[in-house]
């Protein structure tokens, strides 16, 4: 039966959105304040830094659906996993299990296959992004985020223990034989490079003290792409970059 707008039915969609999204916006990732090892790789410098300074954000949020939906079957996942045995007592991986890479740089990764020593991570991607993985292979950002578990892993259990690195990519609205696997060798020297650029960058705000010297956020580098309505500090021809950024413009 045809539904009008205005009616019951719509005010009883819109307080589901408003429950499910302050949900989304209180949640623990969402608050997060320290940089997390996915957003380590971030190429744009001046992203980085609104982060590290935990700037005002001026792009409303999007859309939370995709990354709830991401957050359920993770938590599937997790328990799936744990439940692999090798007969009754030999675990098979570890999950959800937490790594520290630095004294300030900590995480959690998906999972460890013990007899492969291989770090796994879960992505889960809409059709376009699952498109451009098959095309392209790993982001630069992904390959950092999964080569800093690895380095975290290795420093807990020692040199030796990681050998390989592997994305797998879930379709949200797919089916499960449309999961598509990376694999990797791990690439230590990645991982440590990528923690020397975030050392860098905080060198650089030291130096430059954009907090107490506003004009000099249009020192600090930037990387504009097609992604950049995405990103919380962006700021369609914004002038004042201590306020947003531009960011490219038409961005997508």
């Amino acid at each position: 039966m045809f539904t009008a707008p205005g009616d019951e039915a719509s005010h009883l969609a819109e307080r589901i959105k408003n429950v499910v999204n302050h949900r989304s916006t209180n949640a623990p990732r969402s608050q997060q304040k320290r940089i997390g090892l996915s957003e380590v790789g971030e190429m744009c410098v001046r992203k980085t830094s609104y982060k590290l300074l935990d700037w005002k954000k001026t792009n409303p949020s999007t859309d939370p659906w995709a990354s709830i939906s991401g957050t359920a079957i993770h938590a599937w996942l997790a328990d799936a996993f744990n439940d692999a045995y090798d007969g009754e007592e030999n675990k098979l991986y570890l999950v959800e299990h937490p790594v520290r890479v630095t004294a300030e740089l900590a995480g959690t990764a998906d999972l460890f296959d013990i007899e492969n020593k291989m770090v796994i991570d879960h992505k889960c991607v809409g059709a376009t992004a699952m498109k451009s993985r098959k095309q392209g292979g790993m982001t630069h950002q992904q390959r950092v985020q999964i080569n800093l578990y690895a380095l975290g892993i290795e420093r807990e259990f020692g040199v030796g223990s990681v050998e390989k690195v592997a994305l797998a990519f879930y379709p949200l609205g797919g089916r499960l034989d449309g999961l598509y696997t990376i694999v990797e060798n791990f690439n230590r020297k990645l991982a440590l490079d990528s923690i020397q650029r975030l050392e860098d960058t905080q060198v650089l705000l030291w130096q430059l003290d954009p907090e107490a010297n506003p004009n000099h956020w249009k020192l600090i580098p930037s990387a504009p792409n097609q992604t950049c309505s995405y990103c919380p500090w962006y700021l369609p021809s914004s002038k004042d970059i201590s306020i947003g950024c531009p960011g490219q413009e038409n961005a997508a």
